[in-house]
């Protein structure tokens, strides 16, 4: 069970990955999240709130959902990847969506937040937090990206992740090609000299807003099937901004757009 649970966690398992921690499983639980199996141990019931989350989870198993596996602190520890474990680990199924899926349910126009050579899954977590809290219809994860059902990433997006449509593991001219087909206009995130400030470009009509990481920036594919280059003018002194600090800046100036 222990090399089972870590192997899933560290992105190992196909199809799989793992919630740690009573704030990560409850976000699954709300957002009913197929499990697989569960791991849990006597520190869980002796934090706030964890009596509720084990009694909801006892509550599936009963029913047959999945397999419960009570276990010592010691025995949690060691199939944790947390530095201290909260008592509870849950396997869960990879969510699986269509690109169509990314583009909303055609109540509003769609806005896909593509990450483009986003490596660190910190900051992968903290772009699909920001896309959700902003309104984005969904996230394309270019190839070369930090998986987002990863641990880090899994923990940085705080629940995002079970209720943001999310297409992973695409070339860039898939990404491309599937967005130009969609109608979407690509809009690309750099710092350049004929980049147009966020304030004076449309982010009210369906678009693609594709960022890269702060040193490298986004692929020439993207950057040569821009429709438009966009920035988010900054003071004189700083050069540029995190990509998730940057996403947030201009995902929100788009949802006041669209208010």
């Amino acid at each position: 069970m222990i090399r089972r649970i870590r192997a899933a966690a560290q992105g190992e398992v196909s199809g799989l990955m793992v919630a740690e921690g009573r704030r990560l499983v409850r976000e699954a639980l709300s957002a009913r999240h197929p499990i697989v199996e569960v791991a849990w141990s006597p520190k869980l019931q002796a934090t706030e709130g964890g009596d509720s989350i084990l009694a909801e989870l006892d509550a599936g198993a009963s029913r047959g959902n999945y397999e419960m596996h009570e276990c010592s602190d010691k025995v949690l520890a060691r199939l944790s990847l947390l530095s201290s474990h909260q008592g509870i680990s849950v396997v869960l199924r990879r969510p699986v969506y269509t690109f169509a899926d990314l583009l909303g349910d055609g109540q509003t126009a769609p806005l896909v937040v593509v990450a483009a050579g986003v490596r660190d899954p910190g900051n992968l977590g903290a772009l699909m937090r920001s896309s959700e809290a902003a309104g984005a219809t969904g996230m394309l994860i270019v190839d070369g990206s930090a998986d987002p059902y990863r641990d880090k990433a899994l923990r940085g997006s705080s629940g995002s992740v079970f209720r943001l449509p999310i297409l992973a593991g695409l070339g860039v001219d898939t990404c491309v090609e599937s967005l130009r087909s969609a109608g979407l206009r690509i809009l690309v995130a750099e710092g350049v000299a004929d980049a147009r400030s966020c304030w004076d470009v449309d982010l009210a009509l369906p678009s693609a807003l594709v960022l890269g990481a702060e040193g490298t920036g986004v692929p020439s594919g993207f950057s040569d099937a821009a429709d438009e280059r966009i920035a988010v003018p900054l003071a004189e002194s700083v050069e540029s901004l995190n990509v998730a600090v940057a996403a947030g800046v201009l995902l929100f100036e788009a949802r006041r757009q669209r208010r």
